[in-house]
């Protein structure tokens, strides 16, 4: 049985990986959380990306919005990505947390990266 801590824990990281919550407050639950983990909690997706560049392209996010989102899952070791798709969705998450390195978040750049999701098996 999952202990209520780490049931809190997990249930934070997936507001956050889902977006169930508002981005302001999935952030602030998260930032509450220790950034060490010895098991990944909770499994990042094609899907989970795809439905949040949706969302951008619906205009329910910013770009800023976009950055924020990646920046907050960058790095924490209690999030992991679905094993067949690891190397894009880091690759994914690095772009969008770090667009001054990589490419601004555009309409043009979300649509490039929904046609990446889609194209790969």
């Amino acid at each position: 049985m999952m202990a209520a801590d780490d049931r809190r824990r997990r249930d934070a990281l997936v507001d956050l990986v889902d977006l169930r919550v508002s981005l302001s407050a999935a952030i602030a639950a998260t930032k509450q959380l220790p950034w060490d983990s010895d098991v990944e909690q909770v499994l990042l997706s094609r899907a989970n990306v795809v439905g949040l560049l949706a969302r951008y392209l619906r205009r329910e996010l910013s770009s800023d919005d976009l950055e924020a989102w990646a920046n907050a899952v960058e790095g924490r070791e209690d999030i992991g990505v679905e094993p067949h798709d690891a190397e894009m969705l880091r690759k994914f998450i690095f772009e969008f947390a770090n667009p001054e390195l990589a490419h601004p978040i555009s309409d043009s750049s979300v649509h490039r990266w929904l046609n990446r999701l889609s194209d790969k098996d």
